[in-house]
């Protein structure tokens, strides 16, 4: 280390230096100024070697200002050089050498020194030529100071992040460029000076792309469209996300971007830079391409086998009816013959009650009351004359007598009279719904076809069948049917039967004792689609009970078979429709919706 006095060599023998007393003074302000102020302060004293140092000089360091000597003597190594890092004693003598040779301006130093605890505090040191001493051989530098290692570490950390952060960024696959307000880019990756070196013929370092536009880098319509998506972006305040982009190389062959751009703002909320990313999807371009081509090659080639799939499947359905059709017109044959039998026995017996109704009705019309009236008139209007023959007494009870019974025979009258008429219309209703099935079963002894059929005529029969039951356990039914086209190509029986089938379960449903018993159906016909709703007051059930309705077999009644959903369903769904039934749960009802297509 060279010697840091200049105007000291060996074997120089100093005078005491003579200080004047206003110098004495301004040392006194200053170090009261120091004090107060917390901060390390030294003074250098050239022509004795000797470096004076405050409290905090020391404690700084974690030391006791009384372990060094300040008595005025030679004491610089060990207060100073002997405390510096091994790494910074040659920089920071050497500065200080330098600034007492050349005492102007102000005196600047960083360093490391030796905490007591052997760790290391970065030192921040200033100084300058203390006034009155600048005529002088030997200068007197006065200083300060400041402990900076927080500062420091936090410079390093942010420096070691940069470079963490700049390495990461050259390492990605993905082209990551940063480009000032006009557009120009002042930091570009590794891909990114790559991808733009890929379309040229020469050789492309980092160097050549900073401060350049796209219109320079890509000098076609390329560049073009890059440089006005840029100046948007800028202008705008609008990020560009993920938009599929391409460049050229060298050889002409596209090269394909997912680009992305985002505006850079200051605190103030200006626009100061534009942060680029692409990422390469030439590979996922080009894979697409193949597998489009790919598929549009089997669609071709599948054109022919889907034809053949289509006759086969053709064939299947149209065997599969035949054999459906054979099979329900053996069923169908056994059943209807059955039912012609007890139609017509039902028929037989409802006629001969009738016979007997209608001989009843006539006794009751040849049933004179007006003769009872006419006596009991009679009577009372001769009860004067009675009472001398019999008394009085017997001549009222006489004429009250008559007054009662003739009364009494026309409520009876009028009670069998109305009993006797609401028989014949029952009667009268059997029969028109015995009519009504004896024209189903003679309508489908056979194979049933597919044929027109007009759904509001089957809810209409439905109802007439079950009239009674309705009546009896006094069910409201409402019906509302909205304007439209409800004729369908179907199957009428087997329409009729899922019809009836869901009307029987809403009254079984609905308890007999619940003070409304209400079933309303609705039927509209939107789009090409009818859709019928049979709505009820009834029991309802749980979403697991919903879940196993359409299980073959499963029931939630005493008597039931399980197949009257299923069976429902089926029917439905070969006639193209859907059937949904829905509850809110227990005691809440139930809503069975059913669709067809037109």
């Amino acid at each position: 280390m060279e010697n840091i006095n200049p105007g000291k060599t060996q074997n120089h023998i100093v005078e005491p230096a003579q200080q004047n007393d206003d110098l004495r003074n301004e040392l006194k302000k200053y170090k009261a100024l120091i004090k107060a102020s917390n901060i390390g302060a030294w003074e250098y004293f050239s022509e004795t070697e000797y470096l004076w140092c405050n409290e905090i000089c020391f404690s700084m360091l974690g030391r006791d200002i009384n372990n060094y000597d300040l008595s005025g003597k030679k004491n610089l190594n060990a207060t100073w050089i002997d405390l510096l890092h091994p790494e910074d004693v040659e920089a920071a003598t050497t500065r200080f050498g330098e600034y007492l040779k050349n005492p102007q301006g102000t005196y600047e130093n960083h360093y490391r020194m030796r905490h007591i605890n052997g760790n290391w505090v970065w030192v921040w040191s200033r100084g300058s030529l203390l006034p009155g001493s600048n005529n002088s051989p030997y200068p007197v530098i006065v200083g300060t100071n400041v402990n900076i290692t927080h500062h420091k570490e936090v410079e390093e950390t942010i420096q070691q992040e940069r470079i963490m952060l700049r390495t990461l960024i050259d390492n990605l696959p993905d082209a990551i460029y940063i480009k000032d307000i006009e557009g120009r880019k002042i930091i570009a990756n590794k891909t990114d000076v790559a991808s733009i070196g890929a379309a040229s013929e020469t050789d492309v370092s980092e160097a050549d792309v900073i401060g350049k536009t796209d219109l320079e880098l890509f000098p076609n319509e390329i560049g073009l469209r890059c440089y006005q998506d840029d100046m948007s972006v800028l202008k705008d305040g609008v990020s560009i996300i993920n938009k599929d982009e391409f460049f050229l190389d060298a050889g002409g062959a596209k090269r394909w971007l997912l680009t992305s751009k985002i505006p850079v703002r200051n605190e103030h909320g200006r626009i100061i830079r534009l942060l680029g990313i692409g990422h390469d999807i030439t590979n996922r371009k080009q894979s697409e391409e193949t597998l489009n081509k790919l598929n549009q090659d089997l669609l071709d080639k599948s054109d022919k086998l889907s034809k053949q799939a289509e006759d086969l499947k053709l064939l299947n359905e149209e065997l599969a009816k035949q054999k459906e059709q054979e099979l329900e017109k053996a069923i169908a044959q056994g059943k209807f013959e059955i039912a012609s039998e007890v139609l017509h026995d039902i028929g037989n017996a409802m006629v001969g009650f009738g016979s007997h109704l209608n001989r009843i009705n006539r006794s009751l019309e040849q049933n004179n009351l007006d003769t009872i009236k006419n006596l009991s008139l009679f009577l009372k209007g001769q009860q004067p004359a009675i009472s001398d023959v019999i008394g009085v007494d017997k001549a009222a009870a006489l004429v009250t007598i008559t007054e009662g019974i003739a009364k009494t025979q026309a409520i009876n009258h009028e009670e069998i009279s109305t009993s006797v008429k609401d028989l014949l219309n029952i009667i009268s209703h059997i029969q028109e719904i015995l009519n009504i099935q004896r024209q189903l079963v003679r309508g489908h002894g056979g194979v049933h076809e597919r044929k027109p059929v007009n759904l509001i005529n089957i809810i209409e029969d439905c109802k007439a069948m079950l009239f009674a039951s309705l009546d009896k356990k006094n069910v409201q039914f409402k019906t509302s049917i909205q304007p439209g086209n409800y004729i369908i190509k179907g199957d009428h029986t087997k329409l009729m039967q899922v019809i009836l089938n869901v009307f029987k379960n809403s009254v079984e449903a609905i308890d007999l004792n619940a003070e409304e018993k209400k079933i309303s159906l609705a039927m509209q016909s939107i789009e090409n689609i009818i859709e019928l709703t049979v709505t009820d007051n009834g029991q309802g059930f749980d979403t697991e009970t919903s879940s196993r309705f359409f299980e073959r077999g499963f029931t939630t009644k005493k008597t039931g078979t399980g197949l009257g959903l299923y069976n429902c369903r089926s029917i439905v769904e070969s006639h193209a429709g859907s059937f949904e039934i829905k509850s809110e749960g227990p005691g809440l009802g139930a809503v069975i919706t059913i669709k067809f297509a037109l």
